[in-house]
């Protein structure tokens, strides 16, 4: 239904991209969703503008403005509920008409390279989603009976907030890092876990995130 809308909202247009505020929603929260529920992703979601860039560019602010304070400082008021999917959307669009007024230029700011495919090796811990059980590539069946004998359970369950503890990998094959969500909101307080190699200034290096259960 979205290509759909898509298709015929752009006809004729060229090429498009994707706007949000922030990167969390494009780089983050999407490819996490989509592999959860086995949605196929479009490639156009792999690249985006991060609307706070060219904002902070125009009108300055710093890193932690909030949309609905960008939106007031472009001189709009806020239309529709805070934290609202559909209103914030809106008033973003709005804030991005605005700067596009005013002749501030819009250029991809961020982009999520492919996963590159997870290669089963014989005898190999393979990660996967914190929650599940990993598992072993089957070794020769000449092999089984003694290998099974000599190596004993491994344990890599892990319980999320809590628990026994336990270990779960990114795509970056390191540890996953925790968090908690703090932004106002339906999912405020909720456990999640993702890139090992996040950092504050550069983000996730890779877009492994898994809510914790």
């Amino acid at each position: 239904m979205h290509d759909s809308w898509l298709k015929a909202a752009t006809a004729g247009a060229g090429s498009l991209a994707i706007v949000t505020w922030g990167d969390w929603d494009c780089r983050t929260i999407l490819e996490s969703e989509c592999r959860f529920k086995g949605i196929e992703k479009p490639s156009y979601f792999d690249r985006w503008i991060n609307l706070r860039v060219p904002f902070q560019a125009a009108l300055g602010g710093g890193g932690r403005v909030t949309l609905q304070e960008a939106v007031r400082a472009a001189g709009l008021d806020w239309e529709g509920r805070l934290h609202c999917g559909l209103d914030d959307a809106r008033n973003t669009a709005r804030l991005l008409v605005e700067l596009m007024l005013r002749g501030v230029k819009m250029t991809i700011t961020g982009s999520l390279a492919p996963s590159p495919p997870i290669q089963q090796q014989p005898q190999q811990l393979l990660t996967s989603p914190c929650g599940a059980s990993s598992a072993l590539a089957p070794p020769p069946p000449i092999q089984q009976k003694q290998q099974q004998q000599q190596q004993p359970p491994q344990p890599h369950m892990i319980i999320p907030c809590g628990g026994s503890p336990g270990t779960c990998f990114c795509y970056c094959r390191v540890p996953t890092r925790g968090g908690v969500v703090s932004m106002p909101g339906p999912m405020q307080g909720k456990c999640f876990f993702g890139c090992g190699n996040w950092t504050p200034a550069m983000g996730p290096v890779c877009p492994y995130f898994v809510w914790a259960n």
